[in-house]
């Protein structure tokens, strides 16, 4: 058979040829195709940016992978073989954006084929704003109340100050950050811990770990109490002779705890007057001594010194 021949046999009905050809391709892909398994995965978005421009508005963090092949080689492909992103860095000032969502294939998904990658959804819209630094105080939450008789003094933080990252008009608003709330209910001892800081704006980011140290002073409730109508003690009077005093009685005003106070009863001798250098009648200036026992403290007495006659007892 000459070339010509062969050239005219395979010229011959040229249309119907093509046609049948197409048709057998398009079968062949149709029967590839539908033996192909279909395969979801939750992968994290990640956002690609300059470090100027951040979103400024909620988007979402996790996003459906669909992947499409023969099912022995889908079944191998992790979720961290799959990188899920938005490119921010193309733009240059703020506003709001409608941005592709875009794959990016890597390990053991590089080798697959076939391969067919789809996202949903494929694009988000973004607000953008300048990213913002800000070095704000912290605070510590409380609830509750300390055990009857305790008090909260007050309390010591680690760190004092963290930075806060973010978009501009979130940052703008942000004056401190204040921890989860540390019980103080029925504490009747100083104590410290460990506590979370509060941070409900997924588009913030705080320095460190997120965690506060905390140590909480409480002390025993301190208290002033006044005494009136306290009868002077005369120690160490010569028994033959007997004093009068222009002033009955003093006050006194005693500090300590709730607790003892409450349970302390004031002795007889609380305001003492030293009568040992008496020993004839007459008229004397002696100073008066409160007597009080530890742990109370005397915070102020009247009369300091009283006037005294002194006479001689009626056989």
């Amino acid at each position: 058979m000459t070339v010509k021949n062969l050239t005219d046999k395979i010229l011959e009905n040229w249309p119907a040829k093509i046609v049948c050809f197409t048709l057998a391709l398009l079968l062949f892909l149709f029967y590839r195709m539908s033996t192909l398994e279909q395969r979801y995965l939750s992968v994290p978005l990640q956002i690609e940016t300059n470090g100027d421009l951040v979103p400024a508005s909620s988007y979402p963090r996790v996003v459906k992978v669909g992947l499409r092949g023969e099912s022995d080689n889908i079944s191998l492909v992790q979720e961290s073989d799959v990188a899920v992103y938005v490119d921010l860095s193309q733009f240059n000032k703020e506003g709001s954006f409608r941005v592709p969502i875009q794959t990016r294939l890597k390990g053991s998904a590089l080798d697959i084929d076939p391969l067919e990658v789809t996202v949903e959804p494929v694009e988000i819209e973004l607000r953008l704003e300048h990213r913002l630094v800000k070095k704000v105080p912290v605070t510590a939450g409380f609830k509750g109340y300390p055990e009857a008789g305790y008090e909260f003094v007050g309390y010591a933080v680690n760190p004092e100050t963290v930075e806060v990252t973010g978009p501009r008009s979130a940052i703008e608003k942000i004056h401190d950050m204040t921890s989860e709330q540390i019980e103080l209910t029925a504490r009747n001892a100083s104590f410290e811990g460990d506590v979370d800081l509060v941070n409900r704006n997924p588009l913030v980011s705080v320095s460190g770990n997120g965690k506060l140290h905390y140590s909480v002073t409480i002390n025993r409730t301190t208290l002033v109490k006044n005494f009136d109508d306290v009868p002077f003690y005369f120690e160490n009077l010569d028994p033959s002779l007997a004093v009068e005093t222009a002033t009955a009685s003093g006050s006194l005003e005693i500090k300590g705890t709730q607790n003892e106070l409450e349970a302390w009863t004031l002795p007889e001798n609380a305001l003492t007057v030293l009568c040992e250098n008496i020993h004839a009648p007459g008229t004397y200036t002696i100073e008066v001594h409160p007597i009080i026992p530890a742990p109370f403290e005397v915070t102020k007495y009247t009369p300091e010194e009283i006037v005294i006659t002194a006479k001689r007892r009626q056989q």
